[in-house]
């Protein structure tokens, strides 16, 4: 008896990696479509990710859903870095799991086990998206990029680094503009068009903060917005 409990148990702990793997990409097609019908996002430079080999992907954090809208405007599969709060959370989880993406929280031991497993998937031959921010901003502004990025690109400094802007969402209800307000999920939810650009390649020695701050804050303002530092 107690052995076929145990065996029971065991069935039931155990997850279904083939079924994981046959919905992921029913799951992602279902989140793409969702973005497209509310968000309406346009893609501008896209061509600049490279389609098959490693690379790093590095945005302005506007909103809690850009990495879907980027992920809608992308070929292939992209892994991001990703507070491990939100990671945390039931839906998100499972999401996030089956997209492969990071959890990262502000201590060493989880930093330094994040920046391994993006350079293991990066010699994999992934494409990872990184928020250099480091938080989602609260003004619309850009916030001053952390040194990560950096170590990031000196561990692996071969793969290219794609900078990308990304406007209109602030003021969506999934960014912190009216996160005090008691009505901040409708309207503001409808109706909003984003627009993304990305731009060349920046090489390994060209990899800094203030250089990379300004690559992204020139995208932003190439495509309208003019929030500034």
């Amino acid at each position: 008896m107690r052995a076929a409990i145990a065996a029971s148990l065991s069935k039931l702990e155990l997850p279904d990696l083939n079924l994981s793997l046959k919905i992921s990409p029913i799951i992602r097609a279902f989140i793409h479509l969702l973005v497209r019908m509310f968000y309406k996002p346009t893609y501008i430079g896209f061509d600049n990710i490279p389609e098959t080999g490693p690379a790093i992907l590095i945005c302005n954090h506007v909103s809690y859903v850009d990495g879907p809208v980027i992920d809608a405007g992308c070929k292939r599969p992209i892994r991001y870095l990703i507070d491990q709060d939100i990671y945390s959370l039931p839906v998100v989880h499972y999401v996030m799991s089956l997209a492969k993406a990071i959890p990262i929280t502000y201590n060493r031991k989880s930093v330094e086990a994040a920046f391994d497993a993006i350079s293991e998937g990066l010699r994999a031959g992934d494409l990872v998206c990184i928020f250099p921010e480091g938080f989602l901003t609260f003004t619309g502004s850009l916030g001053r990029f952390r040194p990560g990025i950096e170590w990031i690109s000196k561990r692996d400094p071969d793969v290219p680094v794609i900078p990308m802007a990304i406007s209109g969402l602030w003021g969506s209800a999934l960014s912190r503009k009216y996160r005090k307000a008691h009505f901040r999920w409708w309207p503001r939810l409808w109706g909003r068009r984003a627009t993304l650009i990305c731009g060349p390649a920046i090489v390994a020695d060209k990899v800094n903060v203030n250089n990379l701050q300004e690559v992204v804050l020139r995208l932003k303002y190439s495509i309208g917005d003019r929030t500034p530092l």
